[in-house]
């Protein structure tokens, strides 16, 4: 985020936004460069040269939202109830925080009176079924929004506009609800049963929420808008209340937006197109469009103008502060290698790493099409597709990687989550930690007790005890903050 790249959520919004065109055109010239004499055209591809090219379309919306609901539904509750909280960040990405009170004083002339003594609690209220999710009509913000759409302060265009934002958030939140419930009656229906009367055991999943009716308007209206500018003028109250509704509905989907359920129901077509051409384009489209989009955002950063912790492991290196015995990355972009002049392992895949589905091979573009033209893919979001990680590249990358950790008095990890999906990383550095006694120094955004933080890296990590790591924690209200990141590199430094 220090050279002015999305974070994991506006990714995840974002790719949903890009133009498929080119992507289209560039699958279309491989498929060109194909010899359909080989045994690759005629038995693997067989009659797909002839078929029209198809990406994803709104269809795939609705898996998306339904996988956003169900996996993150707690979070979904938890944040739109602390609506008052997302309102700061939208207006601090406006304005920035300074300028807070410029935003608040323009809200309160469209609504009439004092932002602080605009509440909804008790004029709105969901039924008993649904009463945890009650805090959002209690929210000053949202409270707000409402009391301006009641009184129709806005013309008539961004009147409607509101009400679809205002619409899409109570949706959000219902459908969260909703899935909560359900899911809580699903897990059994009875209050209480015998346990020895199997035909009780067939009364699951009875109650599901109907995503196709509800969420969907959500990430439609996002998606329908084209991207705010993230300095567009606030000429008057209305359009100044209008952009800040939509940096509100911005914020929520990138803190819960999940697609990876689209990834692994698609993946394994990479691998027989025969059997299903449509989403064998699709998959292969999607990934061909999200290196285009992360690629482009890698080629606009101006080195000479940006300083992250990239820029700050270089200087490190070259003043003898430290030496580099591995260095891996799980990002796609190429800016680590570029900045640092270093062999770099990409354990998730890069722009530049392609994968050949039909042999199982990565590489370069070049590399693969050595002997024979096939399509192929960019290789990202391996943790979604399997495998390509039993390739014998990537087998070698994380050997190599796991030998030179090996090697190193301790290793630094800045910004990895640890989460479920990455336990391919997550096991090289337990390893490492557990039998081999390395000392892991995490650096992790947060202000929690150095205990709780330890605590929580050593439960993500699986590890037995917390002797061997280190946590260096970011004060999350200055994660972007040049001077904050050069104070937290000395610390890293010191922890050496």
């Amino acid at each position: 985020m220090g050279y002015n790249l999305p974070s994991g959520g506006k990714f995840a919004l974002d790719i949903f936004r890009q133009d498929t065109t080119q992507s289209k055109v560039e699958f279309k010239e491989m498929r060109a460069g194909i010899d359909k004499k080989t045994s690759y055209a005629n038995t693997w591809l067989n009659e797909t040269f002839a078929k029209a090219v198809s990406a994803f379309g709104r269809a795939a919306i609705q898996t998306i939202m339904k996988d956003t609901i169900v996996h993150n539904r707690e979070r979904i509750v938890s944040s739109l109830n602390e609506f008052d909280e997302i309102a700061e960040k939208a207006i601090a990405r406006m304005v920035g925080k300074d300028k807070t009170r410029e935003i608040d004083a323009r809200l309160e002339r469209l609504s009439g009176r004092s932002l602080w003594d605009n509440n909804w609690g008790q004029e709105v209220s969901f039924i008993n079924e649904l009463q945890e999710g009650n805090n959002l009509f209690r929210s000053h913000y949202f409270s707000t929004l409402l009391t301006i759409y009641k009184n129709k302060a806005l013309e008539k265009d961004r009147h409607r506009a509101l009400g679809e934002i205002l619409l899409a958030i109570i949706q959000l939140q219902i459908g969260a609800l909703g899935e909560s419930l359900t899911h809580r009656i699903n897990e059994s229906v009875f209050k209480k049963k015998d346990d020895d009367i199997d035909l009780f055991d067939d009364l699951g999943s009875i109650f599901q929420v109907n995503y196709a009716a509800s969420e969907m308007i959500g990430i439609k209206c996002l998606l329908d808008m084209p991207p705010l500018p993230e300095n567009e003028p606030l000429d008057d109250d209305g359009k100044t209340c209008l952009i800040f509704a939509r940096r509100a509905l911005e914020l929520i989907y990138e803190e819960v937006l999940d697609y990876k359920s689209l990834i692994d129901e698609n993946w394994h077509y990479l691998y027989c197109p025969t059997s299903d051409w449509g989403k064998f384009c699709k998959i292969s489209l999607f990934l061909l469009t999200v290196r285009r989009y992360i690629k482009n955002l890698n080629d606009a950063v101006n080195l000479e103008s940006v300083n992250g912790y990239y820029n700050l492991l270089r200087t490190s290196i070259d003043n003898g502060e430290l030496e580099v015995c591995g260095l891996a990355t799980t990002n796609y972009t190429t800016l680590i290698k570029e900045i640092v002049a270093k062999d770099v392992a990409f354990l998730n895949g890069s722009i530049e790493t392609w994968y050949d589905p039909y042999l199982n091979r990565t590489g370069s573009m070049e590399e693969l099409n050595k002997k024979e033209k096939h399509l192929l893919v960019p290789l990202l979001f391996t943790q979604s597709g399997t495998k390509p990680m039993t390739s014998i590249e990537m087998a070698q990358t994380y050997v190599n990687i796991y030998e030179k950790w090996k090697a190193a008095d301790k290793i630094v990890v800045i910004g990895f989550g640890f989460g479920v999906d990455d336990e391919h990383i997550n096991g090289i550095l337990r390893n490492l930690v557990t039998e081999n006694n390395k000392e892991l120094v995490v650096v992790t955004v947060g202000q929690a007790s150095e205990n709780k933080a330890k605590a929580t890296i050593k439960s993500k990590l699986k590890l037995q005890d917390a002797s061997n790591l280190r946590i260096i924690q970011v004060d999350p209200n200055k994660s972007q903050g040049k001077e904050n990141i050069e104070d937290v590199w000395q610390r890293v430094i010191q922890s050496l």
